[in-house]
Parts: C-alpha cells; structure tokens; sequence
C-alpha cells in the first residue's frame, strides 16, 4: 500500500484562519485507577487523581500537557483555539485565559453537559455540542486533537495543508515506542488508496496480527464543519462504552461518501498520557 506523503509549507493566509480544537473534558477514569510508580512526586500523584490530563504537569517547566500542545500548534502556525471543558473547569479557565495573553493567541471555551451522570458522553457528543455553542464551526474547517497526546507541529501542519478532504494522521506503528500490548488499546485503520476505509477500536490481537503494515489513529483530525456536523449530531451510543465517539461519526460518513476522509501517514512517536506511569515518560521526552 503507498500512502500520500504530504509537504509540510503551508501559506500563513491559510494557517491562521484554521483553528484547532482540543478536548479536555473527559474524568480521566483509567489515569486515576492505576498503579503509582515509585518515581511519582506527591503532587504529581494528587494531580493525577483529581484533574483532566491534559492539565497535569509534566516537563522541567511544570506546565501542563495541553501548554506544550498549545506551543506546537502556535508553531505551526495556529493561532484560534477552542478548548472543551467541563463544567467545573474554573482553575482551568483563569490558566487558560493567562496563556491567551502571554502567547498572543485567542482562546474560547466549549463546554460539555455531562446530562447529569458522572462521565461524558464522548468525543463526538463534545465536538457536536461545542459546534452548537460556536455556531461559526459548522462553516469552516478545524483540526481536532485530544489534550492527552502530545503532537507535533509537523503532524498539525500536514492537517493543515489538506484543503479539499476531511482528514487525519495515520501513524505507522512501527514508529510509536509502545508495546505490543498497548497497541490493544489504539484503533488500527484499514485504508484504501489514500482514503479511510474503516476504523477498528480497540481491535483483538488476531486482527492486529492480520495487518502486515498497521496504522493507527491518535486522534487528530481535520473536519469540514458543514460535512461532519449531521454524523455528531446523529452519532449512535457505542454500547459497549455508552459514549458517542468520533470514530463511529467518521464510520458512518465514509459509509455514505467512501472518499471523505483522506489519510496522511506519518513516522513519529506521539507520547500518550493514559496512566500515572506515562507522566515521568512525557517529561523525559519533554526535557
């Protein structure tokens, strides 16, 4: 299979009119459920039971994970952000809104209705309740991103060169520094000619080992908000983990258009923040 590879050079006329939304709502379940490692700090460990992760610290300069996103995509060239909060997010915001001015950047908020339960909806209910608070997102493009990996500026700048697809980051297993076992939790991509054909969550290990070439996807995305805006909205309930998520929304649009979602793929470690024993890797890549 020969995947598209994309020049990077992107005009600055088109940089800074794309923005970029991250999700930051989540509860965190699985990072405050682990194992401590011996080599955690006190604070790190309170930080990683009680915030969303993209707000825990990591690094020599103690900012939080979603700090170092934010510098990438201004790297890039970003300059609109959106961010998705919950609705106790006050410490989050005042932080927020500091960085805003100390990087000359702009920065609205989306805010998630859990509904009254206790966790989210998921990924795509964020993203369709962020377009309804943010009415302008369903007429533009914006790349999407969790706040919980750490992506660089080139995989941002490759979303932002495609002008005519949705599209997204294929990253070549082979290039991410996980083990094999880890790989179980990240979604495998079937493609086709450049195009997504289906995305496998969470895929067993027979259909893993039946990929000769894997790819999987870390969650950053380019959308059309006027193409993709009807498969939040519509998206099913995965019944398994009672979320609406981004995967099914884009399943369900290439099943109606085989070549809306055009991939890039992209050699590249991608540090991913799910349990306190990713906190000390994130810092060591960071320093």
């Amino acid at each position: 299979m020969h995947l598209l590879q994309k020049e990077v050079e992107v005009p600055q006329s088109i940089m800074n009119k794309i923005p970029i939304v991250i999700m930051a709502a989540g509860v965190s379940s699985r990072m405050r459920s682990s194992s401590v490692p011996s080599n955690i700090s006190q604070k790190l460990i309170n930080q990683s039971n009680q915030r969303v992760k993209g707000f825990i610290q990591a690094g020599d300069g103690n900012e939080p994970i979603i700090f170092y996103i934010i510098k990438n995509s201004l790297k890039a060239g970003i300059k609109d952000f959106y961010i998705i909060l919950s609705d106790n997010s006050d410490q989050f915001q005042k932080y927020l809104k500091e960085l805003e001015k100390q990087l000359s950047i702009q920065i609205k908020f989306g805010f998630q209705d859990f509904y009254g339960k206790s966790k989210p909806m998921g990924t795509a209910d964020a993203l369709f309740q962020l377009m309804n608070q943010h009415q302008e997102l369903k007429k533009k493009r914006f790349i999407v991103c969790n706040s919980d990996n750490l992506y660089s500026s080139r995989a941002i700048k490759i979303l932002l060169n495609e002008n005519n697809y949705n599209s997204m980051i294929a990253y070549d297993y082979s290039c991410l520094k996980y083990s094999e076992k880890r790989l179980l939790s990240f979604s495998i991509l079937k493609i086709k000619k450049n195009f997504l054909e289906s995305i496998i969550e969470k895929p067993d290990m027979d259909t893993i080992k039946s990929y000769s070439k894997r790819y999987v996807s870390m969650n950053i995305f380019s959308f059309i908000g006027d193409q993709v805006y009807k498969y939040f909205k519509d998206c099913p309930v995965n019944i398994k983990r009672g979320e609406k998520e981004i995967a099914t929304a884009i399943q369900n649009m290439i099943g109606d258009n085989k070549s809306s979602m055009i991939v890039y793929p992209l050699c590249e470690h991608v540090p991913d923040l799910t349990f306190k024993e990713d906190i000390d890797k994130i810092s060591q890549f960071l320093n």
